[in-house]
């Protein structure tokens, strides 16, 4: 069974190497290669066939849309969705209170596990 490890936010890839994709599936590989997991846990974890996620990271397969926010949490970064934002003429930004309330649980988790 798939099992998502819980590595905290994901973080933005570095602007340049997104700016460098020239469509979704290089910011796809980026993504994983950023990770430095190996492709087998990787397509184990999202539950997609081994031979099937070398197909689509060849660019002989589609990756599935609805497991693209499961990849960017596997793989701790968003360089599918900066490269989606940047194609577009967009810019992302970071939501600073949302990222204030994630702190405060993670500390407020801490302290009460420490307890």
């Amino acid at each position: 069974m798939p099992f998502l490890s819980p590595a905290g936010c994901p973080k933005s890839a570095p602007t340049e190497l997104v700016e460098a994709c020239r469509h979704r599936l290089d910011a796809i590989r980026l993504c994983v290669q950023l990770s430095r997991l190996p492709m087998q846990r990787v397509a184990d974890e999202l539950g997609i066939d081994p031979g099937h996620m070398t197909r689509i990271m060849q660019g002989r397969a589609q990756f599935p849309d609805a497991k693209s926010c499961d990849l960017m949490r596997l793989c701790g970064n968003i360089a599918p969705m900066q490269y989606e934002a940047h194609a577009m003429g967009y810019e992302l930004t970071q939501d600073e209170k949302a990222e204030r309330v994630r702190q405060l649980k993670a500390e407020l988790a801490a302290l009460e596990a420490a307890a």
